[in-house]
């Protein structure tokens, strides 16, 4: 198509599986910079020619080739009202965002250095031990990243123990921020799809993130 034809008065929304593709990976992708921009700022913007270019750093016609690019592949949604990122501190945020995110109601985020900045179901001297785990992890990968993602072709970073059946049990799942990374460590199924999702990478986003344009 060489010409676009915006739809009036919709916002600019990440969908869940937009929120997972930008945060489980760090390596640089004009999509995943877009995206990344889209969740720092603290409402969702109206749509427009503008915004296209800004969140992608492309020009006019390219850009909005790109957004549709974009909303073709899931990544994004047009929304007929705004969506405000979350106002509270992350500290109040954590306890009750990480437990939606479990179907068991247990989940931890760590920080890459294996210390826990919340939990919820877990005990607090478990909490601190899966943090751990979760750096110790991030280093086995490191070391074994060319076999697993350049020989083999694994481009999924995260780690589980599973059951006879496959069904995870605990999984480590990386999520890239800024210059930061950070490891959700939850008990059960993951509930990723689904805003609560959202809602933690957006809050951290707008304190962890650094690829914000300088105006918007």
């Amino acid at each position: 198509m060489s010409e676009y034809v915006l739809s009036d008065n919709l916002y600019l929304g990440v969908t869940p599986g937009g929120v997972y593709y930008t945060v489980q990976d760090n390596h640089e992708e004009p999509g995943r910079l877009f995206l990344h921009r889209l969740l720092q700022e603290s409402q969702t913007p109206l749509f427009n020619t503008e915004i296209a270019c800004q969140l992608s750093g492309m020009k006019r016609q390219r850009a909005l080739e790109f957004v549709h690019w974009l909303q073709e592949a899931g990544l994004i949604t047009g929304l007929e009202h705004p969506e405000q990122a979350p106002h509270e501190s992350l500290e109040r945020l954590l306890p009750s965002l990480l437990r939606a995110l479990s179907d068991e109601g247990k989940a931890v985020l760590a920080e890459s250095r294996g210390l826990y900045l919340g939990s919820a179901g877990f005990p607090h001297e478990a909490a601190e031990e899966l943090a751990a785990l979760s750096a110790n992890l991030t280093a086995v990968y490191a070391r074994h990243k060319a076999l697993l993602q350049g020989n083999l072709r694994y481009n999924q970073r995260a780690w589980g123990l599973v059951d006879a059946t496959g069904n995870s049990e605990l999984g480590f799942w990386p999520v890239y921020i800024g210059n930061n990374r950070f490891t959700l460590i939850i008990g059960g199924i993951p509930q990723f799809n689904q805003p609560i999702f959202k809602q933690l990478v957006w809050a951290l986003e707008l304190r962890y993130g650094t690829t914000k344009p300088e105006s918007l």
